[in-house]
């Protein structure tokens, strides 16, 4: 032990700590130091390159107020009612996304990035995803998220990177503090923070991947949960988290592309050669994401797969604007799709449906940290931003509600007159147990628990479920609970798997519990209970997950309306 345990101990104070460097926390930092607040940023990889648009992202969605009826400020809310209804609370989203667009739109273009297209100077739009109208600005953000952590670096925020927080702490009921430890030299970081915002995105490599590597993903591998389980391990409460989320991709390559396929007029076929789409929804290939992953199950079951996205009928600068978008976010993905030969004319492309994932049933809402318009949650002190947070996801709104998120918490921060102490005691407690693992000579590899952890999970509900799919993945689960204690590493590198493991672990126990407290089925595929098919008004609403007095998941129900 005490070969692990001789590495430097920094304390640190600040006034506003954002855990998780992608674009919401940037976006915090920038607003929080703005407002005059001092700020930490603490990232599990590096700012430059974090997040789920470390690769660059192509399109920003937004209503623009050019005169068009769908182009409204109205018309956008009543668009958000229609394809999040049940999950996004209107009178947040009014606060952390209007009311900060059009400043968010201003600031993508300060920091160097062009929302216009090079050749025309245009501003470039699409319509996919159930919109009224072609609410994507279609752009290049191949390096948005440099340009950001740059900004932030402008304005002297202090960044640690290869920091994996591992606890909240609390002093009286309010945020004190947080734990982490370096995982390049195993240093140990105390921060005393006024105010936290968790910005850490959802949780990943829960559910088994369609390629079979647990790292080729959809979404962002690195998102593990760590922060949802700590903070709700210190007693914040989570929504949202019991949809399973899932996309349509390349066969062979889980990677982005759904809204630059159907964005720029890809049609989706069945191995017949048929258009499916309008017999699922009335807006055929422009529907929402979750009836097109739907219909896509629903024809593979019926056995006319494959399925494929057909492009033959683009004209050739529509087809090499295509192949250029899809090469924002993976650089990758069109030499994948040159390889298998889908460039060249008359050809489709084979697709299917991507891993599940424990995050966000809309492009309108997130999943995570419940919180309010000031994005506060229930602990004092503790702020949720991003897809961290139930009610942002998706760049829009990161970029938006992340500003909104930073100037709250340094509001808060700012009126407190002392940092609350952290218990001495507990921090020597937690520095022995993040380490633990590289003390065993013997013990279970991370990889062996996480991959029984997906088994479970894909088998009990990812995503088709019912009360007892579920009630017996959780007992199943709760079994694997001796054996974190088991968790071996040879290395700072395992360890930190180790401790991705344990979280992704704890996070599938509580969206178990949170999607047996949903007996409806909302958003299908997304929450699809067999034994309750039918979505039902009554749950119209927030299932919301706290820490019950024995450590276990309890829910409560909270009912949305809509009205604009």
């Amino acid at each position: 032990m005490s070969a692990w345990l001789s590495g430097e101990v920094h304390r640190i104070k600040t006034d506003v700590a954002v855990i998780g460097g992608g674009t919401a926390g940037l976006n915090v930092a920038m607003a929080a130091r703005e407002a005059g607040a001092s700020v930490l940023i603490v990232d599990k990889a590096h700012i430059m390159r974090s997040g789920a648009i470390a690769g660059g992202i192509d399109h920003f969605m937004a209503y623009l107020d050019t005169g068009e009826s769908w182009d409204t400020r109205e018309a956008w809310l009543k668009y958000v009612g229609k394809v999040a209804r049940g999950a996004a609370d209107l009178r947040i989203h009014e606060k952390v996304f209007c009311d900060e667009l059009p400043a968010a739109l201003a600031r993508v273009e300060k920091i160097g990035i062009s929302l216009r297209q090079k050749d025309s100077g245009e501003i470039f739009r699409t319509q996919t995803l159930g919109q009224p109208g072609p609410y994507s600005i279609n752009f290049d953000g191949k390096f948005l998220k440099p340009a950001m952590a740059k900004e932030v670096a402008r304005r002297r925020c202090k960044v640690i990177n290869r920091v994996q927080v591992t606890n909240l702490y609390l002093h009286d009921g309010e945020l004190a503090g947080f734990a982490g430890w370096d995982m390049r030299t195993g240093d140990f970081y105390e921060v005393q923070a006024k105010a936290v915002v968790i910005a850490t995105g959802n949780t990943n490599r829960m559910f088994k991947s369609q390629t079979g590597n647990p790292f080729n993903l959809w979404y962002c591998p690195a998102n593990t949960g760590d922060l949802h389980r700590a903070a709700w391990d210190a007693g914040v409460e989570l929504a949202n988290v019991e949809y399973v989320r899932m996309t349509i991709v390349p066969k062979g390559f889980s990677a982005p592309g759904f809204n630059a396929f159907f964005g720029m007029g890809g049609k989706f076929v069945n191995g017949l050669g048929d258009a499916f789409m309008n017999t699922y929804h009335p807006m055929g290939d422009k529907a929402p994401r979750n009836v097109m992953v739907w219909g896509a199950l629903q024809e593979v079951r019926a056995g006319r797969g494959p399925i494929y996205i057909d492009v033959r009928h683009l004209k050739p600068k529509d087809l090499e604007h295509l192949f250029f978008t899809l090469g924002i976010d993976k650089d990758t993905l069109p030499e994948f799709l040159h390889a298998k030969g889908y460039s060249r004319e008359g050809t489709m492309i084979e697709m299917t449906i991507s891993e599940p994932m424990q995050a966000r049933p809309s492009e309108m809402c997130g999943a995570g940290i419940k919180i309010d318009e000031t994005c506060a949650s229930n602990i004092p002190g503790v702020f949720g931003a991003g897809d961290a947070s139930d009610q942002m996801g998706c760049l829009h709104m990161c970029m938006a509600g992340g500003f909104a998120a930073g100037k709250h918490a340094a509001r808060y921060a700012l009126r407190q007159t002392r940092h609350r102490p952290l218990d001495a005691k507990v921090l020597t407690a937690e520095r022995k147990r993040v380490f633990a693992p590289l003390t065993r000579r013997a013990g279970l590899h991370y990889g062996e628990f996480e991959g029984i952890v997906r088994i479970i999970t894909t088998d009990h509900f990812g995503p088709i479920k019912t009360e007892i799919s579920l009630t017996s993945g959780i007992a199943k689960l709760d079994q694997l609970d001796s054996h974190r204690e088991e968790l071996k590493a040879s290395n700072l590198h395992e360890l930190m798997r180790c401790h991705e493991a344990m979280n992704i672990h704890a996070m599938a126990k509580i969206v178990a519990h949170a999607s047996l407290a949903r007996p409806e089925s909302r958003f299908s595929p997304y929450h699809h209970r067999a034994d309750h098919p039918e979505t039902k008004d009554e749950y119209c609403g927030l299932v919301v997950v706290g820490k019950g007095a024995d450590g276990r998941p309890t829910t409560r129900f909270q009912p949305l309306h809509y009205a604009v």
